[in-house]
C-alpha cells in the first residue's frame, strides 16, 4: 500500500489522461434506453470493468465532469447495481483534486464497486494504492476493512489478516465483526493459535447472545483444530448455558458430542447422542445422531429410529424401521400412521392404504386413528378416487357423529374436496360442520365456503342464505364482513344496485384500507386493477414535513420547539456500528446491528428519527419498517396520515429504473412499487426460503428464462442489483399479463403462485375477480393478492391523488 504520494506529480495526470482516454468507448458498448427495442431488450450491467478508468467516461468529449460530478455517479450506480459503471466514476473522481472526506468515500466506493462486481483481485490491487494517511479514520477503517475482504476473497488470507489488523488499530466500531473475519483469515491461513487469541480477545464485546454463540462456536472448531478437545468442549457447553432454540441447541449438542468422540471420551460421547435424539428428534442433528450411533452398532429403538429418519426425509430406511416395530411390538397403532406417510412419500399408495387399514381396523385405542380416515382419503384423492374418499368420509360420520375428530373431519375433507373439484361433495361437507357444530371455530368460514360454492354454481339463493346465516350468528367473526361483501354481489346479480352499494359502502366503512374494503371501493367506484395512472405525481421528498411533525406533536401531545428528530439517538453504539458496517458495504452486518436499534425503539419520536435516518442512509427497507411501526404505534392507517410520514412507509425508490420498465412493458409504475413493497420491502438483498432473491424476488430458474428470452448475460448474483431484479420482474409481470389477456389479477397470482395454478384458478371463476380471488387454493398466493392491493390504495393515495 502507498503511504505518500500515490498519483503525484503532474506527468502521471498527463500520462493517465492519455492513456485512459479511450475509455468513453467501454460506455459506448453500453445499450442506452432509447436504443432499446420496446419489450426486447432489458441493459444489464457488463460482467468486466478495465483496470484503470479514465475520467472521461461520458460518451461526449465536452464538459468532462468534476470529481464532485464523479463521485455522484458513482453513488447513483452503486444504489442500482451497476456496480462497473460506479468504478469507473469512483475512480474518475479521485483523477481530480478531492477534500479528504470526499476521497475516502471515492476509495471506498472503488472497492466496494469491485468486490460487488466480483472482481476480488482488482480490488485488492486498486486499495492497496490508497494513501489511508491522508483520509480521515472511519474512511482508512473502511480502505483496510474492504482490503481484507479483498484479499481473502482472493485466496491471500495471510494479506488479509494484515488488512484487517490495521482497521482494528484504528479503533472500528465493528471491532466483534473485525476480529471475527480476521480470525478466519488466520485459520485459513494456518494460524489456529492467533485465531483462537482473536476470538477469545473478541467475546468480552459480544453484544448479544447471538453474536456471543457465533464467536464461541468459532472459537470452538478452531480449539478441534488445535486438538484442545477440553477447552472445544467448554465452549460448547457455554453456548448450551444460554441458547434457547431447539435445533440450534440440538446441532451444539451433536458438536459437542463430535469433540468427545474425536477425544476418545466414546462412552461419554455417545451417551450425549443418545440424550439427543431422544430429546429433539425431528432435527438434523438427530439424524446424524443416529447415523453415528448405528454405524457404532450402538442400538436405537425402531420406532424412534424410524421417526428420526422420516424427520429427516429419509423414507425407505424409516419405513424399513418401522415394519421392524410393528412386527415386535403389538402396542404399534400410531406406527401404522407414521408408516402410512412414509410409504405415501416414497409413492406407494398401495402399502400406505395397508397400513391405514390396520390402524382403523385393529387399533381404535392409537391416538392417530382418527386422522388415520382423513388421511386414508386424502390418499384416494391422490390417486383420483374422490368417490372412494367422499364414501369413506362418510362413514365416519354415520359411524361416529359426535366424535371430538369429527369437526376437523369435515372440514379438512372439505377442503380436500373444493380443491380437487368435488364442489357439490364440498358444499355439502361445509354445511354439516356448520349445522352440527355451530360452536367450532371453523363453523363461520364453512358458512362463507359453502356461500362462495353456491355462487360460483349460480345457485344464488343458497349462497344469500349461507351468507345471511354467517353475518347473523357470527357478527364479530372476521368472514361476517366477507358476508357483508359478497351480499352485496349477490344483489348486484339480481339487479338490486342500490342494495348493493349499500353493502359495499358498509364493507369500506368498516375495512378502509383492508383488502375487502379496497376491492368494495373498487366496485362502488367501477374500477379495476388495470385504471392505474401511468404517470406519477411526485412531490418534493421534503414537502409537507413541517406538517406532519405539526400533526405529531398534537397526536402526542407535545408542546415546545425543539426538533422531533433529535440525532441524539445516532450516538448509539449499535447506530454507529451500523453505520459503519453499511458505509463499507457489509450490508447484512448493517441490517442486523440497525433491526436491533428499530426493534428497541418504542417511542413513536424515536421511531421518527430512525425512518428518517434509515432514508438519510438509503436504507429503504429499515426505513419502511421504522415508518410502518410508527403509523402502527399511532393506530392510524396511512392514507389517513399525513402524507409525508406515508411517504416514509412507501416510498418510491429507483424511480428512474422503475419508470424506465413500467414504460417499457406498459405496467403502471405504482403497481410494480406494490409489487416491490411486498416482496422485498425495498431490499435488494433479500432471500426467501424458495431462492427468491432480490427486489422483485425473482427465482433463478425463472431469471435464467428471463435472460434467455432477453437474449442478455446473467449471472445468479446479479439478481441483487437493483437494475436487474426490477428489468426481470417487470419483463416476468408483464408476461404473465400478456398470457391472461391483460388480466392483472390472475397476472399477480401467477407471480406468486405460478402461471399453471392462476390458469386454473381462473378456469373456475367464471370472468369475476372475486370469485378468482376466493378459488385460490395456496393461502400464501391469497395474502399475496390481499397485500398488493391494499399497498396499491396507500400508494395510489400518495401518488395518482386521495381516492374518494
Amino acid at each position: 500500500m502507498h503511504r505518500q504520494g500515490s498519483f503525484r506529480g503532474w506527468w502521471r495526470w498527463a500520462v493517465m489522461g492519455v492513456v485512459l482516454f479511450g475509455l468513453a468507448a467501454f460506455f459506448a458498448r453500453w445499450p442506452r434506453p432509447s436504443s432499446l427495442p420496446s419489450r426486447t431488450r432489458t441493459p444489464l450491467p457488463s460482467p468486466t470493468v478495465p483496470a484503470t478508468p479514465s475520467p472521461t467516461l461520458s460518451p461526449t468529449s465536452t464538459p468532462t465532469p468534476l470529481p464532485g460530478e464523479w463521485l455522484d455517479r458513482g453513488r447513483r450506480a452503486m444504489r442500482v447495481g451497476a456496480f462497473e459503471e460506479a468504478a469507473a466514476a469512483y475512480a474518475a473522481a479521485l483523477q481530480g483534486a478531492l477534500p479528504s472526506e470526499a476521497a475516502g468515500e471515492a476509495w471506498v466506493g472503488w472497492g466496494r464497486a469491485l468486490l460487488a462486481a466480483e472482481q476480488p483481485a482488482e480490488a485488492a490491487r486498486v486499495l492497496a494504492q490508497a494513501p489511508v494517511e491522508k483520509l480521515p479514520p472511519e474512511w482508512a477503517r473502511g480502505v483496510w476493512t474492504l482490503l481484507g475482504d479483498a484479499r481473502r476473497a482472493a485466496g491471500d488470507p495471510a494479506g488479509a489478516a494484515e488488512a484487517y489488523r490495521h482497521a482494528l488499530a484504528l479503533g472500528s466500531p465493528l471491532t466483534v465483526e473485525l476480529r471475527m473475519r480476521r480470525a478466519l483469515a488466520l485459520k485459513e491461513a494456518g494460524r489456529l493459535e492467533a485465531a483462537a487469541a482473536e476470538l477469545r480477545a473478541a467475546l468480552p464485546a459480544a453484544r448479544d447472545p447471538s453474536q456471543e454463540a457465533a464467536l464461541r462456536e468459532q472459537l470452538a472448531e478452531t480449539l478441534e483444530a488445535l486438538q484442545a478437545y477440553p477447552a472445544a468442549l467448554e465452549q460448547y457447553e457455554a453456548i448450551l448455558a444460554f441458547a434457547r432454540n431447539r435445533a440450534y441447541r440440538a446441532y451444539i449438542e451433536w458438536r459437542a458430542a463430535q469433540v468427545l468422540l474425536t477425544a476418545g471420551q466414546t462412552a461419554e460421547g455417545y451417551a450425549r447422542l443418545q440424550r439427543l435424539i431422544r430429546e429433539a428428534p425431528d432435527t438434523l442433528a438427530a439424524y446424524n445422531a443416529l447415523v453415528r450411533l448405528v454405524e457404532a452398532g450402538i442400538p436405537v429403538p425402531d420406532d424412534l429410529r424410524g421417526r428420526i429418519d422420516a424427520a429427516a426425509g429419509q423414507c425407505l430406511p424409516a419405513v424399513q424401521a418401522f415394519e421392524r416395530w410393528i412386527a415386535a411390538h403389538p402396542a404399534h397403532g400410531d406406527i401404522h400412521y407414521e408408516a402410512a406417510l412414509c410409504y405415501r412419500d416414497l409413492g406407494n399408495l398401495q402399502a400406505a392404504h395397508a397400513h391405514l387399514d390396520a390402524l382403523i381396523r385393529d387399533h381404535p385405542e392409537a391416538s392417530r386413528w382418527a386422522e388415520g380416515w382423513l388421511e386414508k382419503g386424502r390418499l384416494w384423492i391422490r390417486s383420483g378416487a374422490v368417490e372412494a374418499a367422499v364414501a369413506l368420509w362418510r362413514q365416519f360420520l354415520a359411524r361416529f357423529p359426535t366424535h371430538p375428530f369429527t369437526p376437523r373431519l369435515l372440514y379438512e375433507a372439505a377442503r380436500l374436496l373444493e380443491r380437487n373439484g368435488a364442489e357439490e361433495a364440498a358444499e355439502g361437507f361445509y354445511r354439516l360442520l356448520a349445522e352440527r357444530f355451530p360452536a367450532d371455530p371453523r363453523a363461520p368460514e364453512a358458512r362463507h365456503r359453502q356461500g362462495v360454492l353456491a355462487y360460483g354454481r349460480g345457485d344464488l339463493g343458497t349462497a344469500a342464505a349461507a351468507w345471511e346465516a354467517l353475518r347473523s350468528r357470527y357478527p364479530e367473526a372476521p368472514e361476517a364482513l366477507a358476508a357483508r361483501f359478497w351480499l352485496g354481489k349477490v344483489a348486484l346479480a339480481r339487479g338490486d344496485r342500490a342494495r348493493a352499494e349499500a353493502e359495499w359502502q358498509a364493507v369500506v366503512a368498516q375495512a378502509s384500507g383492508r383488502f375487502l374494503g379496497e376491492r368494495a371501493r373498487m366496485l362502488l367506484q367501477g374500477e379495476d386493477l388495470i385504471d392505474l395512472p401511468e404517470t406519477l405525481e411526485l412531490p418534493d421528498p421534503e414537502a409537507g414535513r413541517a406538517e406532519a411533525e405539526g400533526w405529531l406533536r398534537a397526536r402526542l401531545g407535545i408542546t415546545g420547539t425543539l426538533p422531533l428528530s433529535p440525532s441524539v439517538g445516532l450516538a448509539d453504539p449499535l447506530w454507529q456500528a451500523g453505520a459503519e458496517a453499511w458505509r463499507i458495504g457489509w450490508v447484512e452486518e448493517a441490517r442486523g446491528l440497525w433491526t436491533a436499534l428499530r426493534q428497541r425503539a418504542e417511542d413513536p419520536l424515536a421511531l421518527y428519527a430512525l425512518a428518517l435516518a434509515f432514508r438519510e442512509q438509503e436504507a429503504d427497507a429499515l426505513a419502511v419498517q421504522a415508518a410502518a411501526r410508527l403509523l402502527a404505534r399511532l393506530r392510524v392507517d396511512p392514507r389517513e396520515a399525513p402524507p409525508f410520514l406515508a411517504r416514509l412507509a412507501y416510498p418510491v425508490p429507483y424511480l428512474d429504473r422503475v419508470l424506465e420498465e413500467a414504460q417499457r412493458h406498459h405496467l403502471p409504475p405504482l403497481l410494480l412499487y406494490a409489487v416491490m413493497r411486498q416482496e422485498s420491502l425495498f431490499d435488494p438483498y433479500a432471500v426467501s426460503s424458495a431462492r427468491a432473491r432480490g427486489l422483485m424476488q425473482i427465482i433463478p430458474p425463472t431469471a435464467q428464462a428471463i435472460a434467455e428470452a432477453l437474449g442478455q448475460p446473467y449471472r445468479e448474483s446479479w439478481l441483487h442489483r437493483p437494475a436487474v431484479s426490477i428489468a426481470f420482474g417487470a419483463y416476468y409481470l408483464a408476461q404473465q399479463r400478456d398470457r391472461f389477456g391483460g388480466n392483472l389479477w390472475a397476472a399477480l397470482a401467477a407471480y406468486n403462485g405460478g402461471p399453471g395454478n392462476a390458469a386454473r384458478w381462473w378456469a373456475t371463476a367464471r370472468g369475476d375477480p372475486d370469485l378468482f380471488y376466493e378459488r385460490i387454493t395456496l393461502e400464501e398466493t391469497r395474502r399475496y393478492l390481499e397485500r398488493v392491493v391494499e399497498h396499491l390504495a396507500v400508494y395510489r393515495a400518495l401518488y395518482a391523488g386521495r381516492a374518494e
